[in-house]
């Protein structure tokens, strides 16, 4: 089953005012998370694709969110802490596989390891929870996601 990805406009939590945000199957990505994973408040953390203070983390977050090769596996750092918006504190992580036309969240944990090395050692669910996206609509919504956030920009 594939679920649904899309960028809009959205204000989280910890934030005071709207920005470009992904949403998984019409919920706020965060929140959506916070729902069906078994980790407390992910809803309060922020989407690593926003604000990053670190010029260098924030070129790694995009680089890996970019879907590579098909048959390839990427830790990705989905969420990180409001407070803070770096890899040194919370970090939400997920390997992103690519097969074939489908892009896959093949599991999620928390990154051990911290700044440039984020999801170099990353503490894995024992539980999978897989969720999939078809490949052409993934690339989409970040296209979307870019726009608008140099939209919010200018």
């Amino acid at each position: 089953m594939h679920h649904r990805i899309h960028a809009a406009y959205h204000q989280a939590k910890f934030s005071r005012s709207r920005c470009a945000w992904l949403f998984i199957d019409d919920v706020p990505i965060e929140e959506w998370l916070n729902n069906h994973l078994e980790y407390p408040d992910l809803d309060l953390n922020g989407l690593s694709l926003m604000w990053l203070l670190d010029e260098e983390e924030d070129a790694l977050a995009q680089r890996r969110f970019a879907p590579a090769e098909d048959g390839t596996s990427t830790p990705v750092p989905l969420l990180v802490c409001g407070d803070d918006m770096d890899f040194d504190c919370f970090v939400l992580m997920t390997e992103q596989v690519i097969d074939g036309e489908t892009l896959h969240w093949r599991r999620f944990g928390l990154s051990v390891s911290s700044g440039l090395e984020v999801g170099i050692t990353t503490r894995w669910d024992a539980e999978n929870r897989s969720i999939s996206f078809p490949l052409a609509e993934f690339r989409e919504a970040l296209e979307d996601f870019y726009r608008l956030m140099k939209a919010c920009e200018k």
